[in-house]
């Protein structure tokens, strides 16, 4: 791993064929929105012929910042589980928990005797798409959501599952993983007492393989940005991956290059190498 300034190079400098960037604490700022000159970076990379993704935990409906800034490409979003043609509005593919599995790992989870609560993101076109219990709380704000019971939130397929517990993401993490036995694939996103939870196998890195064998394009080719655990199956298929300065260390320990901070337009920072 090399720690970056604006100043240094990578060894390898062929420009990159494919340009793929998480959202939140990578190429969004503080202000949570795409600044200018990273969106001038993007732009630049998709004018010379690089095919541009957005890889993000996000669904679908919350697109808003980067389609803001005018991008109106293809979106990896919740993780994996939906891959979305945002110039089209339409949902590409999608791969979904079914009830049984979802079941069954919440199951597991009482073992625990964890006091949590659960959400659903059916495939998050729209914000109907976010079902949760009433006693769930949402990390990022109070959500006018549909609040159903427990029984009824797992009747139906989901794209992800969410498990809010109040403490330490990682440590939750930990417990899932231990218990899920790989039935089913859980990461986070953000450090406070919140994991996600899609079908096996799905991963941001998994669904951006898919894409780039569409195009033709190998993974020696691809540069992507990330910094939180749920960016780690990316970063460790991207040829050349990044790290923002405020990745998480988990992040930071896999990632090629550590970049710039997300609030200095880091990402920006490590495109104009190329374009």
């Amino acid at each position: 791993m090399t720690s970056l300034t604006s100043d240094t190079r990578p060894a390898d400098t062929r420009t990159p064929a494919m340009v793929v960037t998480d959202m939140d604490g990578t190429l969004l700022g503080a202000d949570s929105r795409v600044s200018a000159r990273n969106a001038a970076a993007l732009t630049r990379a998709a004018d010379a012929g690089a095919r541009v993704v957005i890889a993000t935990g996000r669904p679908v409906c919350w697109l808003g910042p980067v389609i803001d800034a005018g991008f109106t490409g293809t979106a990896v979003c919740m993780n994996g589980a939906v891959i979305y043609d945002i110039a089209a509005g339409e949902v590409l593919s999608s791969t979904v928990l079914q009830p049984a599995v979802m079941r069954s790992f919440v199951d597991e989870l009482d073992v625990l005797s964890l006091d949590y609560a659960i959400a659903v993101e059916r495939l998050g076109v729209t914000a109907d798409d976010f079902w949760a219990e009433p006693t769930y709380v949402h990390p990022w704000d109070d959500g006018d959501y549909q609040r159903i019971d427990r029984v009824e939130l797992l009747a139906g397929p989901a794209a992800k599952l969410l498990v809010r517990y109040g403490h330490e993401s990682g440590a939750l993490l930990d417990a899932a993983r231990a218990v899920s036995r790989e039935h089913v694939a859980v990461t986070y996103s953000s450090d406070d007492g919140l994991i996600e939870v899609a079908a096996a196998g799905v991963t941001k890195g998994a669904a951006l393989s898919v894409l780039a064998a569409g195009w033709g394009i190998e993974s020696a080719d691809v540069v992507a940005f990330g910094d939180m655990p749920n960016d780690l199956e990316m970063l460790q298929w991207a040829g050349m991956s990044v790290a923002m300065a405020n990745a998480d260390p988990d992040v930071a320990a896999v990632a090629r290059e550590i970049g710039p901070h997300h609030d200095e337009d880091g990402v920006a920072l490590v495109l104009e190498r190329w374009f």
